[in-house]
């Protein structure tokens, strides 16, 4: 039981190691089908005192392969002029980061309307700004205004970069600056601005963004205040001179990011733009309002994720448990618990229900359970004498008169041919009693129903006597062979059920299992829906690995009070036949009974040990006169004749009967292992709990630029959306 439990628990940790992985690389790929998209960009932003701002980015791009042969040939960033809270860009430039190479401005111009010979020649490696309001089809440049005191009409602005044809490229490096001027807005207390580096129209998903913003001098930590709009996930910090450091992570199509900032007034000087009156309290008041709703949605949500947590993993554990429990359950009712310790008769069964009825309590592969059915039922029906088996191939027997039987038919043949050949085959011979006193031989419903398999061979090969190789070629290509087969499957499945041996178990902790697999894959997937892969870790994680620790460590089969008596018998028989060299009373029905024991050792897999305890008892079984003297006519004497070449035998297969080489287990004194020949033959949640916890504040960070971002308004300066072409 113990080996089955090792078994199931790491069949789960398989399957639960497999399904995190699987959510881990759907988080990590969600979003990941856009041709375009920013690895990272790292902004490096100064305010200066005058209320501009000198903006420095250093981007990785990715480019995927488009269809239709459409190399990338063009990269831009596009933002709004809005006389509100920015009036021009200029100062522009572009760097390969790559290369080092610095860009030249250039007309705009739509790669569209242009060959790639020529693109590549005259327009790659130089940079544009463009006044793309009216569209993007064949822009005009974009001309500054005169004054920054003039009216600025807003419009929108595109600054893109030509690159060389590209089909496809995992990393393209750019250093792209630029000044936008008008940015801050100067009142009677404070200079504030709220610069938007990636706006709402925005396409192009990014990884990872990082901005250092840098102050004017003499704003310090004490005269400044800030906050970052960001739905995602966010960091936010503060350098000792008071600079801001912010990061968002894994920004979406339609997702904004914005910073809102203000300072003492003082240091602004030559600011354009004026408001009137103060603006201080009412912005902090304003952003204290939006963080604290937010944070209490997120708070809300938080608790709402930890309170399903908490309850599918109460449930989860509560069914695991009775599952467990169950399990244990129908474990120990496939065990038997009688008081029989050895049994000297053949069980009260065929050989192939003894098979069966072992395999339940200690279970094996369907394909090892019907070898050994099959080999240990052909067995029998030597040890009945409705066949005989005979080494080597059939051809040992030419001119010997094999039928009637004739136990020295086998001497006779290895001394006329004592080459000791390794014939990689067994002889069968039809007996003339399936024909004559068939009835008498008492044959058992699986052993009737492969002697009609043998019969049907003989027949197709035309004679009683064949080998197993010839045994093949009859069934090759037989379409009819199947429903022998069948016919023999369908005996041995019904012989075992008629004896009333086994029961149905293990039915409620099946039932807790797949309730609990369930509520884990829909909470996982729910989790990681959310972005919460976490959660689905620490809670779906181990409700599924219990799950299926539940499931596949039950049994579904267990032993009726009948099969309880046979049981005893079963396991008995094995285990006297292991030890039967120990045993000082044994008597002659033991060596009688032998050949019988040889038959059920093949149901049970021991043939090799009950062949070995058998040689240590009667060592003259080694001795080939002697097996030539007083043996032949014993199922025992092929097998321990030293002659005997490595058996060999067939599995019945939907096209027929096919054979199958077994290599030779030989023993010290050269005898192989019957049974086994045969069978072979026949064969983010710290955050989560944070967010979750009682308020103990307002819920505002006051500006101090902690705690990460949160969802205030969209808006600013810039509203920047990227893209290529």
């Amino acid at each position: 039981m113990i080996r089955r439990w090792v078994r199931a628990a790491c069949i789960s940790a398989v399957i639960v190691a497999l399904a995190l992985f699987a959510g881990v690389l759907a988080t990590a790929l969600r979003g990941d089908d856009a041709d375009l998209s920013y690895r990272r960009a790292d902004y490096d932003v100064t305010i200066a005192a005058n209320g501009d701002m000198r903006v420095v980015q250093h981007l990785d791009i990715r480019l995927k392969d488009r269809d239709n042969d459409r190399p990338w040939r063009q990269l831009f960033q596009q933002y709004r002029i809005d006389p509100s809270n920015l009036t021009d860009i200029k100062d522009v430039s572009v760097t390969n980061a790559t290369t080092g190479e610095r860009y030249a401005r250039i007309a705009p111009r739509s790669p569209s309307s242009v060959p790639s010979s020529q693109w590549d020649g005259e327009f790659a490696r130089h940079w544009y700004i463009a006044d793309v309001t009216d569209g993007v089809d064949d822009p005009p440049e974009y001309v500054s205004p005169a004054s920054p005191h003039d009216d600025v009409p807003s419009k929108r602005v595109e600054i893109g970069w030509n690159i060389p044809a590209t089909t496809k490229a995992d990393h393209l490096r750019f250093d792209i600056a630029m000044t936008f001027v008008g940015t801050a807005t100067a009142y009677d207390d404070v200079a504030a601005l709220q610069w938007e580096p990636v706006g709402e129209d925005n396409q192009i998903p990014v990884g990872e963004f990082s901005a250092m913003v840098r102050f004017p001098q003499g704003v310090t930590r004490s005269n400044s205040w800030a906050w970052l709009h960001y739905t995602g996930r966010s960091t936010t910090s503060r350098s000792a001179n008071g600079d801001l450091h912010f990061t968002a992570s894994d920004i979406r199509n339609g997702q904004y990011l914005n910073l809102v900032t203000i300072f003492d007034v003082t240091h602004a000087l030559g600011v354009v733009r004026h408001g009137e009156g103060g603006a201080k309290d009412r912005i902090m008041r304003q952003e204290a309002q939006q963080e604290q709703a937010w944070r209490e949605r997120q708070q809300r949500r938080a608790r709402v994720l930890l309170i399903s947590a908490v309850v599918v993993a109460g449930i989860g554990l509560l069914l695991i448990a009775l599952g467990v429990a169950a399990s244990v359950r129908s474990n120990r009712e496939v065990r038997y618990h009688g008081d029989i310790e050895y049994w000297r008769d053949p069980p009260a069964m065929s050989p192939a229900s003894a098979a069966a009825l072992l395999a339940v309590m200690e279970p094996v592969g369907s394909s090892k359970l019907t070898s050994r059915q099959m080999a240990a039922t052909v067995l029998s029906l030597a040890s009945k004498r409705a066949i005989a088996i005979y080494p080597g191939s059939s051809a040992r027997y030419r001119g010997f008169d094999a039928a009637p039987y004739d136990p020295s038919v086998v001497a006779n043949a290895l001394r006329a041919d004592p080459s000791d050949r390794r014939e990689a085959t067994n002889t069968i011979l039809l007996l003339p009693a399936i024909r004559e006193h068939r009835a008498d031989l008492r044959l058992s419903a699986s052993e009737d129903a492969a002697l009609r398999l043998l019969e049907k061979a003989g027949e197709r090969s035309g004679s009683t006597v064949f080998d197993l190789n010839e045994m093949r070629e009859a069934f090759k290509g037989w379409s009819g062979g199947y429903q022998v087969q069948e016919r023999y499957q369908t005996a041995v499945g019904t012989e075992f059920a008629r004896l009333g041996a086994t029961s149905s178990t293990g039915v409620w902790a099946r039932v807790c299992g797949f309730i609990a697999l369930t509520g884990a894959l829909v909470m996982g997937l729910a989790y990681i829906g959310l972005g919460e892969l976490a959660l689905a870790c620490l809670v779906a994680g181990p409700v599924l690995f219990g799950s299926c620790l539940v499931i596949f460590s039950a049994r579904s089969t267990g032993l009726s009070a009948t099969g309880q008596e046979l049981a005893g018998q079963v396991l008995g028989l094995r285990r006297y036949l292991q030890h039967f060299s120990d045993f000082k009373d044994r008597g002659a029905e033991d060596l009688v009974l032998w050949d019988r024991y040889l038959v059920y050792a093949a149901a049970f897999g021991i043939s090799e040990t009950a062949m070995r305890q058998l040689a240590k008892v009667y060592p003259q079984l080694t001795d080939p006169q002697w097996l030539d003297a007083h043996a032949g006519g014993a199922m025992l004497y092929p097998l321990y004749r030293p002659y005997l070449p490595a058996m060999y035998g067939g599995v019945v297969g939907s096209q027929g009967l096919d054979a199958m080489q077994a290599a030779p287990g030989t023993l010290s004194a050269g005898f192989g292992d019957i049974g086994a020949q045969l069978s072979s033959s026949f064969a983010d949640l710290s955050n989560t709990i944070q967010l979750a916890a009682p308020s103990t504040s307002s819920g505002s960070s006051g500006g101090s630029f902690s705690g990460g971002g949160f969802g205030g308004m969209s808006g600013g300066s810039g509203g920047g959306s990227f893209g290529g072409r």
